[in-house]
């Protein structure tokens, strides 16, 4: 059965979004599902992605666009994640090997369980359908969001800008580096010398807490940064 935390996860992510890839499309890439729910909170998001709503990190992220997702949609590396080793029940419910040894990352899937729910196993399918539909579209502008609370070296982000420039939309990629918990909010613009990439730094006072910053002034900062 659903748990309402789920339930309410499909509804704010879009679970029965059926909506395309327009002429104009602003895509989260993580790396979690707080970079989703500020680009629809701001309107700018009009339908899902497959970094909506799992975990990953810039790495991940270049992993999956360089091998346009085949180890992601891969059935073999999915793992449900046994009851007693979730921190609850509703969450924490699947393992990508694949990326639990290359990236670390001991949970790719929180609220869903592509490896034991053929519906979320499917939804992630049509979100890859989505992006890869996005990339392909010759004329189709695209941004692209990036958020991440770790450092993370120039080199991966600058890769990332790399593999969307092989695609025969355009691309070009905001890639938000936080620094959570700082003592005054601001927002820092780093010049890499390529228009493809904005890099922009980004003291928050508070952390991240799932969807939002538990300081609402810290999403606030981002969202008129976005709606610029």
């Amino acid at each position: 059965m659903t748990t309402r935390l789920g339930s309410a996860l499909r509804r704010v992510l879009g679970w029965q979004d059926n909506r395309e890839p327009g002429s104009l499309n602003h895509i989260s890439l993580g790396s979690h599902c707080h970079m989703a729910e500020l680009l629809k909170s701001t309107g700018l998001r009009t339908w899902s992605g497959p970094f909506d709503w799992i975990f990953s990190n810039p790495g991940m992220v270049l992993d999956c666009l360089k091998d346009d997702f085949a180890l992601l949609l891969d059935r073999t590396e999915l793992e449900s994640t046994k009851l007693e080793e979730r921190p609850r029940p509703d969450e924490c419910r699947g393992r990508h090997r694949g990326y639990a040894e290359r990236h670390l990352i001991p949970f790719v899937f929180n609220h869903h369980d592509p490896a034991g729910d053929a519906a979320d196993y499917a939804f992630l399918e049509r979100g890859v359908g989505r992006l890869r539909r996005a990339l392909s579209m010759a004329g189709t502008e695209n941004r692209f969001y990036l958020m991440a609370s770790v450092p993370v070296e120039d080199a991966i982000v600058q890769s990332i800008c790399d593999v969307l420039a092989r695609h025969p939309s355009r691309n070009h990629l905001t890639f938000l580096q936080i620094a959570e918990n700082s003592q005054a909010a601001a927002i820092e613009s780093r010049d890499l010398g390529r228009p493809d990439l904005n890099w922009l730094r980004v003291a928050a006072r508070s952390a991240s807490v799932g969807l939002r910053f538990s300081d609402p002034s810290d999403d606030a900062l981002i969202a008129r940064l976005l709606k610029a």
